[in-house]
């Protein structure tokens, strides 16, 4: 094979990453007047594609084969999102309704999500109370050209936010014509049921016409699912599995408690509870407590609709000149069954806005109310199922509009864009109860606790709804300019440089009913804060030998609440012989502590530990809230990224590469771990709370520079593509290995390695994902499998969960697709993901949804009909 050709068809190789594209797209045509492009992580145009880091590519049409619907979807099945990253499964979260992607397990802060090179707003709302992020179900599907996903830092290219590495979503331009799309599938058990929509339609050619304008429409509907439609949830009791307890089961159903250590069921069980013996849920306890599964108000899937456009529109003014414009916006509502109907009892709070804390709520019968035959004050614990399930809807309002313009010149090629982009949040709740009113009918007696009667109207005055407020916006500036500077003996030096400004505001409030004291167990994330954020940046990249090119960049970002940060960066790629292309990076990468983190944020939330001075039952798993605030004084997380890799591509038809990765961040922001601070309480004084008799209440907490997070592996990247029975086989095969994410889990402590467990989120070692795509004729065939690897448990103590150290199971899902394109103009196609029905691994650490949620769903086999048809 000619040099020149073999080596043409490695860069392609290395350029679109070939274990995912279309392997006929490498023959090159030597004689076809090539383009300057710019490819995600540069800022560089260069004639060639090869580059020194690895960069994962998912076209259109291989979005098309997956049989996916949204882009969520399409983005949670990569190898190298390994975990801590959340979809609308997360219905508990302050961010319910929202997705994000976390590449190497990182969690979605430490992605930059890019559209078409430029930066999106973050959601409303912050995820676990501290993370901004770009929400993925605001962003189209049809329009989406390709995804490129560079799997390593880039902070010298793009500054905060890409410590693990870049997610560029490419929509289409320049299209032409009108296609129209549509689907519908089903859950093949439950009620799960799912519709879309989409249109996709162009007009005008910028070569020929001088013009083009590109819309797309996405449009999806989808059902709920609750944990009562899967037959291995709907129990709630996971005995039967190592760790496995009544997970699903709440005991607070109606119980007196004037001997808090030994409660004793109401004379009769309210309806909606029954009387179950208490060692079903603490072994060894005598007595029995009115409980209730709670699995029919675990949402397992929100049900969603979403309407999403995408508008672009270029003009060539000139033959060196374009202007464009693109609009993106989206409507998302997601509506789940947020919790069981509202439990009092002990540790039940309601806000207190001069001290900006909780105030405690009694919950006792007094003397002389029916349900109270004693002289005294009598303590307890109940469940309003007379006002309902507690319901959560969220909407949101998405906006993006780009303008500017590219010049390619005859020695410099500019670039300008103005950006304004935000995401505005409405989240509705419903059946929670007013405090004033519960305080009212327990001391008037109008509300019988044991039979269920009460006064006309007290339902109505119990029930409360809320509206919970968010907002985020971004607006930048930014333009970059490059050019060759030189032609050297080896190849042409190119050079690029640039400005941005930008300005991030958000706002998260709640609602006048929490700030009034008037909500019963509120869960608070207010968030105000604002920056304004100035960069400069320089790359040059520099052809030294025959097939030897090294790359330098460098950025300094200056921001007005925290200060500033450069962020260096050298990589080098060698094409060695014919087919080898070697390549590495060091780089210096940061992320800047997150409005949440740094502003005026107060946080109320909720959650559990092990505690083992609970008086009641030492070393069992207690529920407490917890206090947050954001620190002023934070300094930047910095990070040192390091890549190694090998690509082998001999022809058109096989490529294979293998990279290395390691990640060292400092100054890792978190607050103080509450396991720790109940573990050693002498040292925490002030920061906890317990009541009379001892029981765990409040930890109060703050965020801090925490201390150094390592993390490493490597990928694997294989694609072959041959001739069979008179069709055309492509085979795709990507692994992620992950060896190590070591972390103390307090500052000062020993580091301990989290790969391959569940001490930092579950982070399996392995993650892999094959295809087989066989098309011939107009029959196209994809099966795929995705397999991940088991983990170990970590984060509970033997009393609490027996199958400590255990592990849990590997797992592998099947996904198929069947096309037809016999038709004129039209594509049918049948796809059916997890073939075989398979359930996610018991995890005894999940509690009520008995599977990590940041690895799996529940969906079960899930088979959709689409149709795609072209005028």
């Amino acid at each position: 094979m000619h040099k020149a050709l073999s080596l043409s068809y490695l860069a392609y190789a290395v350029g679109v990453a070939a274990s995912t594209a279309s392997p006929s797209s490498l023959a090159l045509d030597a004689s076809a007047e090539v383009e300057r492009v710019q490819v995600t992580g540069s800022h560089i145009r260069r004639t060639h594609n090869e580059d020194a880091t690895p960069l994962h590519v998912l076209s259109a049409e291989d979005i098309q084969r997956s049989g996916k619907v949204t882009l969520t979807d399409v983005l949670r099945d990569m190898t190298v999102n390994t975990g801590n990253s959340y979809d609308e499964q997360f219905t508990s979260s302050f961010s319910a309704g929202s997705a994000s992607i976390g590449l190497r397990g990182l969690s979605p802060k430490n992605t930059l999500v890019l559209v078409n090179g430029q930066r999106v707003s973050n959601y409303g709302f912050a995820l676990g109370t501290q993370d901004t992020f770009v929400d993925l179900n605001a962003l189209p599907l049809s329009a989406v050209s390709r995804i490129e996903v560079l799997k390593d830092g880039a902070s010298a290219a793009y500054g905060s936010d890409a410590i693990a590495g870049v997610v560029n979503i490419i929509l289409r331009r320049d299209y032409e014509g009108l296609q129209l799309s549509a689907s519908a599938g089903g859950a093949t058990e439950g009620s799960l049921q799912q519709f879309g929509a989409g249109l996709l339609a162009g007009t005008g050619s910028l070569t020929q016409d001088g013009y083009n304008l590109t819309l797309s429409i996405d449009v999806l509907e989808r059902e709920e699912l609750t944990a009562d439609q899967r037959r291995l949830t709907r129990s709630g009791d996971f005995r039967d599995q190592p760790g496995g307890r009544l997970a699903g089961w709440i005991t607070q159903g109606g119980n007196y408690l004037d001997d808090a250590q030994n409660p004793r069921p109401f004379e009769n069980c309210p309806e909606g509870t029954e009387a179950r013996a208490w060692t079903d849920f603490t072994p060894g306890r005598d007595g029995q407590v009115c409980a209730f599964n709670g699995q029919k108000f675990n949402t397992l899937q929100p049900e969603v609709s979403r309407r999403q456009l995408s508008l672009q529109a270029s003009y060539q003014v000139t033959p060196e000149l374009e202007a464009f414009t693109q609009w993106l916006y989206s409507y998302n509502e997601a509506k789940q069954t947020f919790g069981a109907p509202l439990s009092v009892g002990p540790g039940l709070r309601a806000y207190n806005q001069d001290t900006g804390t909780l105030d405690d709520i009694t919950v006792a019968f007094p003397v002389g109310h029916p349900n109270n035959t004693t002289a005294a004050p009598l303590p307890f614990d109940y469940t309003f199922f007379s006002v309902g399930p507690r319901l959560k809807e969220n909407i949101q309002i998405f906006n993006r509009i780009l303008a500017g313009f590219d010049y390619a010149g005859e020695n410099w090629d500019l670039n300008f864009n103005a950006l304004q982009s935000q995401s505005r949040q409405r989240e509705y709740v419903d059946n929670f109860i007013d405090r004033y009113a519960f305080e009212s009918l327990l001391e008037s007696g109008g509300y019988d606790f044991v039979s269920g009667q009460h006064a006309s109207g007290a339902i109505e005055a119990l029930r409360l709804q809320t509206r919970r407020p968010g907002f985020y916006q971004i607006q930048s500036l930014n333009v970059n300019a490059s050019r060759t500077l030189a032609h050297w003996l080896h190849g042409d030096v190119g050079f690029a440089t640039g400005l941005d400004w930008r300005n991030e505001r958000m706002d998260a409030g709640t609602s006048p009913e929490v700030l009034s004291g008037t909500e019963l167990r509120p869960a608070i994330n207010l968030i105000r804060g604002e920056r304004d954020v100035i960069a400069a940046f320089a790359e040059l990249e520099l052809p030294l030998l025959d097939g030897l090119t090294v790359n330098t960049a460098l950025r300094a970002d200056h921001y007005d609440d925290f200060g500033s940060a450069v962020s260096p960066k050298l990589s080098s790629h060698y094409l060695l012989h014919n087919d080898w292309l070697l390549r590495a990076s060091w780089s210096r990468g940061f992320r800047a502590p997150s409005l949440p983190e740094i502003s005026q944020s107060n946080t109320i939330s909720y959650g559990s530990v092990i505690d083992p001075n609970d008086p009641v039952t030492p070393g069992a798993s207690r529920g407490y809230t917890q206090l947050r605030s954001g620190n002023p004084d934070l300094r930047a997380e910095r990070s040192t990224n390091y890549n190694v890799g090998a690509v082998w591509s001999p022809s058109p038809s096989l490529s294979a590469s293998i990279d290395y990765f390691e990640i060292k961040q400092d100054n890792v922001i978190s607050p103080d771990n509450a396991q720790y601070i109940i573990n050693n309480e002498a040292q925490f004084p002030q920061r906890v709370q317990r009541d009379t008799e001892g029981r765990l209440q409040i930890i109060t907490n703050r965020y801090a520079n925490q201390g150094t997070r390592t993390t490493s592996g490597f990928d694997i990247d294989l694609s072959y593509r041959f001739d069979l029975l008179g069709g055309i086989m492509s085979l795709n095969s990507n692994w992620s290995r992950l060896l190590e994410y070591e972390q103390a889990v307090v500052a000062g402590e020993a580091a301990i390695n989290g790969a391959g467990n569940n001490q930092f989120g579950a982070l399996p070692k392995w993650q892999g994902s094959q295809v087989a795509h066989f098309q011939r004729d107009v029959w196209s065939f994809v099966l795929s499998a995705d397999y991940t690897h088991g983990y170990e448990q970590r984060i509970a103590s033997t009393t609490s969960n027996p199958g400590l150290n255990a592990s849990v199971r590997s797992h592998t899902t099947l996904n198929t697709q069947l096309s037809y394109a016999g038709l004129r103009n039209t594509v049918i196609s049948l796809s059916v993901q997890n073939l075989t029905d398979r359930q996610p691994p018991f995890d005894p650490s999940a509690g009520s949804y008995y599977y990590d949620i940041t690895q799996y769903n529940a969906r079960g086999r899930f088979i959709d009909l689409g149709i795609q048809y072209q005028f």
